[in-house]
Formats: structure tokens, C-alpha cells, sequence
């Protein structure tokens, strides 16, 4: 007794490779949308962390205190220049 594949008969075949065509083309698609989405994503987080340290900068300026600013091992004081006395602004120029 042979079993017949009726997966085979009457071009089978080219139907499963494009079954598999459609399925890898849709996964496919699918992962670039998603990378394109967390990139996106990514991208908007750091601006607005960006947008929040200028705010926090500003914000720390305005009190007319000096400041450490600190990047790995370089820090610096920081004061806004329009909190200076007259004669330690008439020094800087």
C-alpha cells in the first residue's frame, strides 16, 4: 500500500515554498518595523533627557550660586555671569 502526499500533487510544492515566502516576508517586515519603533523610541527618550539637563542647568543658574558640573573625571564650578558683582564682571572682561 502507497500513501500518496496530496501536499505534492498538482503543484504542491511551489504552493508551500510560497506559503514559506509569504510567512518570511511577514515576519520580516514585521522586525524592521519594530527595530524602526525602539529606535524611534530611543531616540526621544535621550532628547528629552537632554531637554531635562538644560532645564535642571538653567534652573541651578538661577539661584546665582556656583554649581559643580561634572563629566567622568572634569568637574567645574558654573554661575551665571549677569549674578556677578559689577567689579567681578569689569575682571572678567
Amino acid at each position: 500500500m502507497k500513501l500518496k502526499c496530496k501536499l505534492l500533487e498538482n503543484g504542491g510544492i511551489g504552493q508551500i515554498i510560497l506559503a514559506a515566502w509569504i510567512i518570511f516576508s511577514v515576519v520580516f517586515v514585521a522586525n524592521s518595523i519594530w527595530q524602526n519603533f525602539q529606535v524611534n523610541q530611543v531616540n526621544k527618550a535621550a532628547q528629552a533627557g537632554y531637554q531635562q539637563a538644560v532645564v535642571d542647568l538653567i534652573k541651578q543658574a538661577e539661584t546665582c550660586q556656583p554649581f559643580p558640573v561634572n563629566l567622568n573625571e572634569t568637574s567645574i564650578q558654573l554661575q551665571e555671569l549677569n549674578c556677578q558683582t559689577p567689579a567681578t564682571a569689569a575682571i572678567i572682561k
